[in-house]
Formats: structure tokens, sequence, C-alpha cells
């Protein structure tokens, strides 16, 4: 059977006030669109919206609640360029167009792809890249803290405190009335983007270093190479952490071989 030729649409379309909405139809000052549809064949697509380029501090203040040691010293980060992002965590149903397959515990094709390896997440990059004519791939570490504050400075996106409202996670709420939800399923932050915190673990392509921001590049950083670093970040929380652990600036990290229904990724791709 000839496989459906994959083709790239830009489209812009109006931008959404209740949930998970999409990017508005502006074009950019460089006359690039602020959304961009990857489409993967039988009626499946993938959307990103574009993120700016621009400065921002990187990290959490010492003063911060809850903050973790590795998340310092904060630092002011440039972002060169701008660049897509997906605006939701890749679904199974994208997962399972590229792939051929679905690792996810809990199957529903609306639901974010869990159970999947840095690696899978990785070949998943490499293969929508050569099918698409676009350079697809992990965010790095900077470019997801970036694109998850969306100008902001405080705790969480939508400010120092955050509700089951705005997230999926839940430790300080006292139960856990679901697992992993439908994405799109809350209100986007700034840049259109959703379930930044909660939901899933989200694999970034750097390596984890605990003493990387007091030497790292001030300029889209790259992360510590991962030739001689053996864990990968993980942003965002998931739908079984405390509020806490879905701030901004935490970081996790885990071995990218481990398989956990928790963890799961989105996507970036380059401007042309």
């Amino acid at each position: 059977m000839t496989k459906p030729m994959v083709v790239v649409a830009v489209v812009v379309i109006a931008l959404a006030t209740g949930a998970c909405g999409e990017p508005g139809v502006s074009l950019a000052a460089d006359g690039t669109p602020m959304k961009l549809v990857l489409d993967l064949g039988n009626d499946v697509t993938l959307n990103l919206a574009r993120i700016p380029s621009g400065t921002f501090l990187m990290g959490s203040p010492e003063d911060e609640k809850d903050r973790s040691e590795n998340e310092g010293p904060q630092r002011e980060v440039t972002m060169s360029k701008a660049f897509y992002m997906g605006i939701y965590e890749v679904t199974q149903q994208q997962y399972t167009r590229i792939m051929g397959n679905n690792p996810s515990y809990d199957q529903k094709r609306r639901n974010p792809v869990e159970r999947v390896t840095w690696s899978e997440a990785v070949e998943f990059c490499r293969k929508l890249s050569q099918q698409t004519g676009r350079t697809v791939r992990l965010p790095t570490e900077a470019e997801w803290e970036y694109a998850c504050r969306a100008g902001t400075k405080t705790r969480f996106n939508c400010g120092d405190t955050i509700d089951r409202n705005r997230a999926n996670c839940w430790g300080r709420w006292g139960i856990l009335t679901e697992r992993v939800k439908t994405v799109g399923s809350y209100k986007p932050n700034e840049w259109g983007l959703c379930d930044m915190h909660g939901n899933v673990w989200e694999w970034c392509a750097d390596a984890f270093d605990q003493d990387y921001y007091a030497k790292g590049e001030r300029t889209d950083p790259q992360g510590p190479l991962t030739e001689t670093h053996r864990y990968r970040v993980l942003r965002g929380g998931m739908f079984g952490s405390d509020p806490q652990d879905c701030r901004s600036a935490r970081r996790d990290w885990n071995d990218p071989t481990y398989r956990l229904t928790s963890i799961g990724f989105r996507v970036v791709v380059e401007l042309n």
C-alpha cells in the first residue's frame, strides 16, 4: 500500500476564549503566520503556535516559594529566533500516525501519548521532519520555559497560584479525579499553549546537569552534552503532581529509556 503523501499547510484562525484556543489571525512583523499546521494525512493535523524571539529570566528567584536549588542561579537568557511550538502535547492519534504504534497505557486518541521514551520522542521528530520537510525536534529546556512563561515572571504562567480550573494536577486538592486528560481541556497561556502545567511531564532535548545554570550559555542555550550526561530533562509536571511541582521553573529528569504513564512530549518546528 502506498503511504499517503504528507504536506505542510499554513493557516491562521481566530483566537478562542474558553478552553484552549488557537493563535490569532495576524501575521508577525517578519510576515510569518502566527500558526503552523502540519498535515499528517488521514485528517490528522498537528497545530503549532509561533513563539516570538525575546529575553527572559530563566529559573526561579531565591525567594520563590517551593524553589529547588537546581532552578538557579536565575539568569537572563535570550532566545534570538522565533520558533513554532506545539499548542498541545503530542496526542496518541498523532504519534500512531507517524510511528505506527501507541505505547500509552490509557489509550484515547485525543489524550497525550504517554509511556514514550526520550529516544522514541526524538525518533518521532526525525520521521516527522522527513515527511514534512520541516525541522521538527524536541524543545530545548530554555525554549520550553520561555514558551511556558509567555512573558510572565510568576510561579505559574497564570500567577503565583494555580487551581484545578487551570491545570490537570491534583496534590493539594485532596482527590485524584482523573488521570491524563484530553489535550486542550484548560485555558491556554498568553501565547496560546495548553497544558504547560500538569497533565504529563514533557521531555526536552537537553541532558540534565544539576549545576548547568551557573555555567550555561545566555543566548539560545542548548544544554550540556548528552554524551557526558545520562539523564534527560523533564518539564511541566503531571496529573499526579502537587501544584508546586508544576511551576514554570520546576526541573525534573529521568533516564531516557524509562516508560512512565506520566511522561509525554511536545514538539518545536524551526522557522524556515
